[in-house]
Parts: C-alpha cells; structure tokens; sequence
C-alpha cells in the first residue's frame, strides 16, 4: 500500500449541467449574514416529455437543510443524507415509474434551518436538483434548478415553532386550513408564485458535491396496533404559552381509561368534545419504530390535535422533560376528512398520545394512526434462536435496537438525539460486523468524524454536528483512531486507511502534549466521559477530578498499538518504531502506577499521588482487554476482585455502553458462562419490565422522592445492544478469519444450560446457517448443523468444511 503522508485523493465531484444552479425564494437571499430561520418553501417546475415514448430518469437532489420531492404529485423521497457541507452527499432518486407521457412536473417542499442541529451544519438556505431523462432512441433531458422554476413560502407550517431540542429541528406546527392541496400536481394554477433565484456554485459554501456513500433508506407504512386509552385532560387556568410547558403541565391533570382490548384502533370517534379540555387518545405500534407520523382525521376546521410520542408510557402518559425531550407535533385541521403526515421531523416512538382540542361541539374521528417508517436497508439481517426465552428476548429487543438505530448514520438513539456519536458509533459498527455485513456507515462514519477534526488534531465527539455543544470528548477521538482497526479486519483494506492515516497520526500527536515523564496521559482536559457506569442514581466512574485516568491511558495504549499495526500496513516505519517504544512505555507506567494490590485492581485515577478508592468494571476489563494476556497473575485477580459473583458490588458496575468491553475481557479470559450471567442479571429486568428495545442505561424512570418528578433516560440506545454480537461470537461460536466472513472458525457453546441454538450471519458470499443442539440433556458432545455457502470455508475442530450442508460433533 502506498503511504499517503503527503498527498490525499483528489474528490471525484458530481458535474452538474451548465443551467443548473442553486436556488431559494428571493426574498430570502440578499446576504450570507442575515439567514431566515426556520423557512419553509415550496419549489415547482414543469416539463414535457414525449407523448409516444416511455422514459426513465434519476434526479439528483440536495437541499439546506431537509427536502421532500415529488413527481406528477407522487411522493418521490426525503432528505438529504446527513454530510460535511465540505464533502456534501447528493441523492440520487430514481423516478423512471413517477414519469409520464407529456405534462410533467417535479414539487419539492424545503425546510430550511437557519441554524445547525446535531445532525446538520448551518450554511445558506438551498435546493440543488437536477432530473435526468433518457427517452427510446437515446435522446437526454436535463433539468436543473435555476430561475425558471417558481417557488413560494409554504404559510401552512409554522416558522416561529419552538425546537425539539438542541439536536433536531422545530417541531412541526402544521395549519391544514392554509395548505393549498394541489400545490405539488402538474395541473395546478401558479398563480401567487414567483421566479427562484439562483446563485452560483464558485461563492457558495458547497464547493464538493459527491454521491452518497450509502443507499437510500427503506420506508415503508406502519399502522398501530392497539388503542390503548381514552381519558381528558382540563383547561389549564394560566397557560405559560410556551408550548412544551403547557403540555407538561396539563399532563399532571390527565385522566385515563384503559381501553378494551377488544377496541378497533381504526375510526376512533371524540367522546366529550368540550372547549374547556381536551380529550386524549393513545395508540400503541406495539414497539418502537421510526418514521413520519400519518394521521387520517374527519373533523372541524380550527380543531388542534397536539401529538405527544413517547417510547415507553409512565402510569399511561406519554412524558416530555424541558430540557432535551420536547418530542411533539401539532395539526390544526382543516374541515372534513384529511390525511395528514409528518413533513421533516421524524420520530421515533411505541406510543402516540393524541391531545384534541375542540373548536366546537362537533366530534372528531380519528380514522388511521400510522407511521412512514425509515431504515438502513439491510438485505439479509443475522438471525438467532435458542431455547432460553429470556435469553431470545433479550436477543429480540437487542436485535431491534440495532436495526432501528441503523439510520443515515449509527445513530444513538432515533429519539432523543439521532446523532452519529463516535463512541457509540464504534460498538454498533462491531454489532454490524455480525448483524449485517455492510460496512457503508462504518466507512461512513470513520470519515466524517475525521471531517471533524481540529488543527490540534482532536476530532468531534459527534458529527456532523452544528450545534455547537463543547467540548469533545477525548476517548471518543481514541475510540475513532482503534475502530479503524477493526473496519480493516472486517472488510479488509480499501484504502481508507492510507487515506486517513496522517489524520490518525496528528490525533495521537494532540494526546502526547498531556504526557508525563512516564508517557502517562496527565489532566487531560474538555470532557473526561469514560463510560457512565451506575449513572444516573448510583456511582459514576471517578474521571472527572483530573490527574491520571486509568482508563483514558488503556485506550491511548489500545489506539497506539493499532497504530503500529496501520504503520506497518502503511510502509511507515519510523511511526512503526516509535509507536511501539512509546506504548511499551506507557504499558509498563500503567502497571506500575495505577494498581491496588491490596485489592487486586487499577483504580479509578491518581490524582496528585494519590489513588482513588473506588474502581470499576469498564477501567478494569479495558486492563484485561489491552494491557494482560489470560494467563497473568493480575488477570486472575482483577476477575476475582471486580467479575467474580463473590465480587459483592466492589466495582463500579459499567452501564450498556462498555458491555462489549466486559465481554471481550471475560472472553479473553474463557468466563463466557460468567458474562451469559451477567447478561441476564441487567438485560433481564428489562424485558421483564416490556422494553422492546434496550435502553441508555440500567434503569428507565427515575421518580426524585422528595418533588415527586419523573425523569427518563432513552428507552432505546444501541451502544447497549452487545447481546447480539456476544450470542453470534459466544453462543454459536462465530469467529472472523478473513474480511467478510469468507473463513471462519466455529466453535458454538451451549452456554447457561441451552439445550439447542440456531443462527445465521451473512457474509460476502451468502448466508452461513448454524444449528448448535445436545442430543440428550446431559450429552458431553454437541451436534453442530452447517449450510456453508460457495466461496466460504468453515474450519471446526481443525477440519475445513466448503460449500454444503455438514454435520459435525463437538465436544
């Protein structure tokens, strides 16, 4: 591989047509210093196509900040992908089937910004499209955006709304009476609308246009399942008329009846319409999912349904917290029946809370409750079945987490955030190196957290990121610089790490400004996030007082040892020497300074000499995992001392997030049955509770016993979804010689008394089908059911095993 210390690829920028520019509404693009904020627009423009010929065509789109197109008044797709302003992704759309004879015509509603969100960085209002059409007899139709298009301010969405929270947008206030309904059909008069106006590219801030590096998400409709209660909630006397607040407010007047199970969740019909309160209706999809919420409504024009998602209820209601959970909507309806859906904010949630307010007496029905559901398509998911049901819950709603969380990005939760983290991001791109065998996002997600980094050389704890939430957080700049390691052992070397790998170096060389004489990482500063551990109610690892952080150091000694290995790989040897004179160094000061022997673990930190008394999980099993071989005393000691059931609760119990980490360290040390343990003891109580996800951490709600006030943390966060690679990696035996699964090692393991398990994983060749079961309850020796497909080698027991079925007997 060629080093590339001194030069980087030259980007392979889309070429637009010479009439194509971008484009916004006139009022709105005067200067680059006054942006409107939160402006929604309404673009249009039609074409002919040949009356005698069947076209086909793809158009290519990007919009500041969020777009939805149609074609002949068909719904055609949402975006854009999220991206670097600098390296901007352009949707490709294909349209050929929304394409016809004669008249036609491409609508796109925007909604743009005017300030950046956690997934989106503010920079001018824009829409950017181009249709290509290719008709029979090889004539080409190009049709880009510029000032013959019309456009208009779409006055039925609500520009003064309040946001959801600081990384998503508005929310959406949506007045049906003010929508003209035939805006985005071919027909439609345009009487009220103006020219665009279009600037040119050279000025603007999106110099580099690149095709998406993922595929487009998959949606589909989803309608709830159940309705689940009916109840009213009064007036409130004083409202503030901040909208969140109101409505937490009136919920703690909420009266609800259950409904009957037998209870049809279509026509749902107002009971008691009254001005003076409002009636609450709840639908359930039945676990969470995300997507656009559909609604379809006969009622009173004026008539406000207020729409509260949640992904799990509190004594029946849906909650919203002030600071960063406003998850909410609002439509005011038109008169007669209407389908209403979401336009840009999507959500994610189980339970939808319907808030009518009538304008009169008259009754309101609630015909459908639905969602326009988004994911990463995934063509064939890993499977997984045993005869433990608590453990295939727990397999399901880990599952689920991962799938749902799998967005334009690793996401960390479809919730609350919707954010690329980079630490999250490194655990569900290992989930994905099992799940699903597609490496796009975790590509994707190396990059643009690369994209963040500094002239120091720290990078972003999350990106794309305009909202501005300092500061980073350093171990998620080590946890960016080890994941490259394992993209490479997963889909082998494509290049990308050439590419990056002085941006891996500039990293490492920011940390080594904190080193002490010992090369120990000393007072590191912005935000010292490890892992949450016992959070929120109990104890939280001791990393914030400064000084030496153990576990800060093991993950600069894990990032460094992988950079050996990416010098190696790179040709750059004298990074290949120092790297591995500076980690010995830093391995040895680590042994030697941060450990208790009188407890048999390394503490928490040492903070001006003197160490902490307390210890976790996380710093600890990061030890076993890059600092000790299994067969170490001090191995033995810490499983003992922290691990073990005799443990007692001494360390500090790691949160969802460093599971994996734990695993691996009980893996290294042959203590699967100890972590199945584990798995059970925390991920048990919460499919015991319903969860049909995981959640951020141990707990869900948090009631403060003096105030009475419920906080919650996200019910669905796929940082915790470890089960479903240890299940793969542990139960089934699953191990990854070669990138994309093209030989393995299988070596399955009945763990926790499982009398069968079965599975499957996809690899580059097709799916790998495994079957683990004992003949006889007591049986010494397993019987290990192979599908092998063409092009993958299985190696059990040191026999290989080719394209076939097999059976094979392990002991």
């Amino acid at each position: 591989m060629a080093i590339s210390r001194f030069q980087r690829r030259s980007p392979l920028p889309l070429e637009w047509g010479t009439d194509t520019s971008l484009i916004w509404h006139p009022a709105e693009v005067e200067t680059h210093y006054e942006h409107p904020v939160q402006s929604y627009c309404q673009f249009r423009q039609s074409f002919e196509l040949p009356a005698d010929a069947k076209a086909s065509g793809t158009l290519s789109i990007f919009a500041d900040s969020r777009y939805i197109v149609y074609v002949n008044g068909m719904y055609a797709g949402r975006g854009p992908c999220r991206s670097d302003p600098r390296w901007q992704y352009v949707d490709e759309l294909p349209v050929s089937r929304l394409l016809r004879p004669g008249r036609n015509c491409i609508a796109v509603m925007v909604l743009y910004y005017g300030y950046g969100t956690g997934q989106s960085i503010d920079r001018i209002p824009a829409l950017l499209a181009e249709l290509n059409v290719s008709v029979p007899g090889g004539e080409t139709i190009l049709l880009g955006t510029n000032s013959t298009w019309l456009c208009r301010k779409a006055d039925a969405y609500d520009s003064q709304a309040p946001r959801v929270n600081g990384c998503q947008g508005p929310i959406e206030i949506y007045d049906a009476r003010l929508e003209r309904e035939d805006w985005h059909l071919p027909d439609t008069a345009v009487d009220g609308w103006e020219a665009a106006r279009q600037r040119g590219f050279r000025l603007s801030p999106f110099w580099n246009f690149v095709r998406r590096s993922i595929p487009l998400l998959e949606e589909k409709e989803l309608d709830a399942l159940r309705f689940v209660s009916r109840g009213v909630i009064p007036r409130l006397p004083a409202p503030s008329g901040r909208m969140h607040l109101d409505i937490i407010e009136e919920t703690k007047g909420m009266h609800l009846i259950e409904a009957s199970p037998l209870d049809s969740p279509w026509d749902v019909g107002s009971e008691r319409p009254s001005p003076d309160e409002a009636e609450v209706l709840t639908y359930d999809f039945g676990r969470i999912e995300p997507g656009y919420l559909q609604l379809e409504v006969t009622g009173t024009a004026g008539t406000i349904v207020d729409v509260v998602y949640a992904e799990e209820l509190w004594e029946g209601k849906a909650l919203l917290n002030g600071n960063n959970n406003r998850s909410l909507d609002r439509f005011i309806l038109a008169e007669g029946r209407q389908q209403l859906e979401v336009g840009f904010g999507w959500k994610a949630c189980r339970y939808v809370q319907l808030r009518v307010r009538h304008v009169d007496s008259r009754p309101v029905c609630v015909h459908r409750v639905g969602l326009r559901t988004r994911r990463y398509p995934v063509a064939q998911p890993a499977a997984f079945k045993c005869s433990d049901q608590t453990l295939q819950r727990i397999w399901d709603i880990s599952e689920h987490t991962v799938r749902i969380c799998m967005q334009d990005a690793f996401v960390d939760s479809p919730s609350r955030e919707q954010q690329q983290w980079m630490g999250d991001g490194r655990w569900q791109a290992l989930y994905q190196t099992y799940y699903s065998g597609d490496g796009r996002l975790h590509r994707k997600l190396l990059e643009q957290v690369g994209q963040s980094q500094d002239w120091q050389g720290m990078t972003a704890q999350r990106y794309p990121d305009g909202h501005h939430n300092y500061p980073p957080i350093p171990s998620f700049c080590l946890h960016w610089i080890s994941s490259f390691g394992e993209y490479l052992d997963a889909y082998g070397d494509d290049g990308l790490l050439a590419e990056w790998w002085p941006n891996i170096v500039q990293a490492l060389r920011w940390f080594s400004g904190f080193e002490d004489e010992d090369g120990l990482l000393v007072d590191v500063p912005y935000w010292a996030y490890v892992d949450a551990g016992e959070a929120p109610l109990g104890r939280w690892p001791d990393v914030e007082r400064g000084g030496i952080v153990t576990a800060l150091n093991l993950l600069y000694l894990e990032a460094m040892r992988q950079a050996i290995s990416y010098a190696g790989l790179t040709g750059d040897h004298e990074a290949e020497a120092y790297y591995k004179k500076v980690s010995n160094r830093l391995a040895d000061s680590i042994k030697q300074t941060l450990w208790l022997p009188e407890v048999g673990v390394y503490t928490e930190c040492l903070v001006k000499g003197v160490p902490s008394v307390l210890y976790s999980e996380s710093a600890n099993a990061l030890a076993l995992v890059v600092l000790h071989a299994a067969e170490d005393e001090r191995s033995q000691e810490i499983y003992h001392a922290v691990f073990s059931p005799e443990a007692a609760g001494g360390a500090i119990q790691a949160s969802p997030f460093f599971m994996l980490t734990v695993y691996r360290a009980l893996g290294k040390l042959g203590r699967e049955e100890r972590m199945l343990e584990l798995v059970l003891e925390r991920y048990g109580p919460m499919v015991e509770a319903g969860a049909t996800t995981v959640w951020e951490w141990w707990g869900l709600f948090y009631q403060d016993k003096q105030s009475g006030e419920v906080h919650f943390s996200s019910a669905c966060h796929a940082w915790g979804s470890m089960p479903v690679y240890m299940f793969l990696h542990a139960i089934l035996g699953v191990r990854s010689l070669k990138p994309g699964h093209t030989v393995v090692e299988i070596s399955p393991r009945l763990l926790g008394g499982l009398t069968w398990a079965e599975g499957s994983i996809p690899t580059t060749c097709g799916v790998l089908a495994v079957r683990v079961e004992r003949e006889t309850e007591h049986a010494l020796e397993i019987r290990l059911n192979l599908t092998v497909p063409e092009g993958v080698t299985v190696l059990s027991q040191g026999v290989s095993y080719g394209v076939g079925k097999h059976v094979v007997y392990v002991e």
